[in-house]
This record gives structure tokens, C-alpha cells and sequence, in this order.
């Protein structure tokens, strides 16, 4: 299907406090998708913290950007063994019945035993806080349960009157649906605020999602199609809360980190899915003019996803 039909649809639905909703429909027809949520959040979850050498034998605090529609990553930071955990989204979206029963998958054994190796408890311990979870009868129980505080809508000042220090930040594919302005301001807020040689790890989508899998993929267009175009054009099509992503590459946030003198400890760049590249003449000068003059500009179509660990020296 051509990109822009779903284009259109989702600005349509962007008009109306539904249209969210509406658009996250499709994915949860999925017969299994409580369980994939519960499977893909909780692999993710383990697998950007195991980048990171955090000893949470005494009380840490984590950091998660982008809570989106499910609540798992922040369960499984409290079943590692963080003593707070704070999660934000510029939207609420969170629903007690949907918690419930993503949660409830905590229990298989093809998901703990992800957990299992990573945490500071043992099976025993594990299970218990998940049948804790599993008891709850509100969504502040649920809160209280792994001591979590959620802020939706959310901004930085909000965050630091619950703590003023953070140990871990982390977020999953969510750095590329921000404004190129609000994540120089997250990149600051990371060194002020993350202690000292503690660990921020970000896994970050750079391809355009118009070219994502689904009912409306539209299979003819490189994952890059929308580095064509003008910042104009493209926001005409995609700049609405629905659609928005920054277009931005894994070069941009290198910069932003040496901009702040946060350490880069790696960057580990992805390619998981069939390449249909996207000729570097073709990149528009909108685009470009984002980054430094002396960039290698096929490095803007040289990542489809990345982690990005960060340290604070």
C-alpha cells in the first residue's frame, strides 16, 4: 500500500483525542500480542541493562522514556532489583486491564528465565513479586507493588521532584519519535542528573516507519524513503503526534553526546531486516543540514536500529 494513504489516515486520526487509540488498534488484533508484548518488553528490557555494569545491591534508581501502552519494562526493572523506578510518556495511555494481562506472562517460563540470570533475586523470590503483581486490583496498587511512579504527560522539572539523582535511563525505540530541540534538552538532562559513572542505554529505530511491517507497509519504498524529502513536504505528510519520527541518524546522537561529554562506551548498529537502500544523492538538504558539515553521508542510511550506551564520566 502507498505510504501515503496510511499518511493520510493517521493525520486524520491525529485530530481527535481518540486517534491514538484508533491507530494502536490494528496490533492488538494479534491473537498472541499480550504475550509478544510481554516476551519483546521484557528481552529488551534485560538486554539494555545487561550493557551495563550497575550493582544494585544497594538502592538505585532507573529512568524509563517512553512508557507507551504497557507497563513490563518497568515490572522487570523492579524484578532485576531497582529500588525505584520512574516512567514517563507525553501521553497516558496506560490501562489497569491491559497491565494485567501483559503481566500475567511474567510467569511463563520462556520469559523468566530472561530475568532469571540478571536479577539480584532468586526464582523463589522472583515469583512472589510476580504473583504480587498478578494480585493487584488498581493500577496504583500495581505502582506501589514495584515502587513505580508514572508521569504523563511529562517534563524534565517533573521528573526531578521525585529524584534528583538517576542511575539508569533507558528507553526502547522512542528517541526517534523526538523533536531534534527536546532531545538536545534530554542529552543535557542526562549529565546533570545521571550519577556518575552510571549508564544510559538507548535503542533507537532510524528507518522510515512507513516502510514497517503491517497491513499498510508499503513494500515499494527503501526504509530510508523519507530522507527525500524537505522538512516542508514531510511535515506535511508526517508531522502530526501520530506519525511524527525526527528522520534523524545514529550520527546525530554521537554528536549529542559529545556536545554534553557524555562517553559513548558503544554503539552497537543494527540491520535486521532486508535492505532496499536508498542512494545517498538522493538524501535532501534538509537532511543534511542537521549534522555537522564533514559527515560521511552514507552514514545516514548505514543503520536501520542501534543501542547506544552511554556513561557519565
Amino acid at each position: 500500500m502507498n505510504w501515503k494513504i496510511k499518511a493520510l489516515l493517521q493525520k486524520i486520526l491525529s485530530t481527535t483525542k481518540l486517534g491514538d487509540n484508533l491507530n494502536h488498534i490494528p496490533a492488538t488484533l494479534n491473537k498472541k500480542y499480550h504475550y509478544n508484548v510481554a516476551l519483546y518488553q521484557t528481552y529488551e528490557c534485560v538486554r539494555k541493562f545487561s550493557y551495563c555494569n550497575i550493582d544494585l545491591s544497594t538502592n538505585k534508581t532507573a529512568l524509563e522514556i517512553g512508557t507507551g501502552y504497557s507497563l513490563i519494562s518497568a515490572a522487570v526493572l523492579s524484578l532485576l532489583g531497582f529500588q525505584k523506578i520512574i516512567t514517563v510518556d507525553i501521553t497516558e495511555d496506560i490501562q489497569f486491564s491491559t497491565c494485567k494481562k501483559q503481566i500475567s506472562y511474567l510467569e511463563e517460563p520462556d520469559i523468566l528465565k530472561i530475568i532469571y540470570p540478571k536479577s539480584i533475586f532468586n526464582e523463589q523470590e522472583i515469583k512472589s513479586k510476580i504473583t504480587q503483581l498478578n494480585e493487584a486490583h488498581t493500577l496504583q496498587s500495581l505502582f506501589d507493588i514495584f515502587n513505580t511512579t508514572y508521569i504523563a504527560p511529562y517534563n524534565f522539572n517533573a521528573i526531578l521532584k521525585h529524584s534528583k539523582k538517576i542511575d539508569y535511563i533507558a528507553s526502547q525505540v522512542v528517541l526517534e519519535h523526538i523533536p531534534s530541540k527536546i532531545l538536545n534538552e534530554l542529552f543535557q538532562f542526562t549529565k546533570e542528573v545521571l550519577h556518575k559513572e552510571q549508564f544510559c542505554v538507548h535503542t533507537i529505530n532510524f528507518i522510515d516507519h512507513f516502510a514497517n511491517p503491517g497491513f499498510f507497509q508499503d513494500k515499494s519504498i527503501s526504509e530510508f524513503n523519507f530522507l527525500k524529502y524537505s522538512d516542508d513536504y514531510w511535515n506535511y505528510w508526517a508531522g502530526n503526534s501520530i506519525a511524527y519520527t525526527n528522520r534523524l541518524s545514529h550520527v546525530f546522537y554521537l554528536e549529542l553526546c559529545k556536545k554534553y561529554s557524555l562517553n559513548v562506551v558503544d554503539f552497537i548498529g543494527e540491520n535486521y531486516r532486508t535492505r532496499k537502500g536508498l542512494d545517498a544523492k538522493l538524501i535532501h538538504v534538509d537532511v543534511l543540514k542537521k549534522y555537522n558539515s564533514n559527515i560521511n553521508i552514507e552514514d545516514l542510511t548505514k543503520y536501520q536500529r542501534g543501542t547506544l550506551i552511554i556513561s557519565n564520566t
